[in-house]
């Protein structure tokens, strides 16, 4: 019975000693335990709060773009108004879209310059997307070579795009070698578009084109498009002295939608 009791005042000791000793932490740091306690209370709701904003700023953006866009379409002859008005209620990446488009509406309308301008602008700004700023230099490229003002210029602006692993390199591509048929260098041109046609990952829509001007260059030149086959002139039987492989073909690098004037895909 003894030994009952004695275990019972033991237990009660070092009951007393652990709430003295909690009792000395708490006056210790209990002020940083609830400090800490608050902190992650006020963090989790400023990250829900942030996140509701971002929601509610994409959802306000997407609005305010989809607007725009079915606004421009109604009146295109103030579409460039339509956006240079909504721009400011566009934020981030429907900032850039946006962009995008004024500079579209300023080419539709005539002012050809304005849009090159815009689309430089988009290009050079470090916040824009990757694929969005080779998009712009595409597209400013192709609006110098069709005016034939500065064909260099236009090479100069292309030639950033048409580089293995850009997004828009197909399309950057074919509309350097139509600057080079532009400028009278039609060996070039031919070189680019035997390099579209060759390459299996070539778009469609893009090798079509190749295909059909790689033929009409073939015949200017005087070149016989069976010679570096192996093959006799009708293609019907192979030349005794075939050393080339039919299968030689070129390599591209990437595969990418192929943009029209207006920046869409086929």
């Amino acid at each position: 019975m003894s030994d009952i009791n004695s275990d019972l005042i033991a237990q009660e000791v070092d009951d007393e000693v652990r709430r003295e000793r909690m009792h000395q932490l708490w006056n210790a740091y209990g002020k940083y335990l609830i400090g800490l306690a608050v902190g992650i209370v006020l963090l989790v709701g400023g990250v829900k709060a942030y996140e509701s904003y971002v929601k509610s700023r994409e959802e306000a953006g997407s609005t305010a773009f989809e607007a725009a866009s079915v606004a421009s379409v109604e009146d295109s002859a103030n579409a460039v108004e339509i956006w240079r008005n909504a721009l400011p209620e566009l934020k981030d990446g429907y900032a850039t879209l946006g962009r995008m488009h004024l500079a579209a509406a300023a080419s539709a309308n005539g002012d050809v310059a304005s849009a090159i301008a815009s689309y430089d602008a988009i290009a050079a700004d470090a916040d824009t997307d990757p694929s969005l700023s080779s998009m712009a230099q595409l597209f400013a490229g192709m609006l110098i070579s069709r005016e034939g003002t500065d064909l260099d210029a236009a090479r100069a602006r292309l030639s950033l795009v048409a580089i293995k692993g850009q997004p828009w390199y197909f399309s950057a591509l074919e509309q350097l070698a139509v600057v080079d048929i532009k400028k009278g260098d039609k060996d070039a041109a031919l070189a680019g578009f035997s390099q579209l046609v060759d390459d299996v990952e070539t778009p469609s829509g893009v090798r079509a084109r190749a295909t059909q001007l790689k033929s009409a260059l073939e015949k200017e030149l005087g070149i016989d498009p069976l010679a570096g086959l192996g093959l006799d002139g009708d293609g019907a039987t192979p030349a005794p002295d075939a050393t080339a492989s039919p299968d030689a073909v070129g390599e591209g690098d990437s595969k990418d939608a192929e943009p029209d004037d207006e920046g869409s895909n086929r």
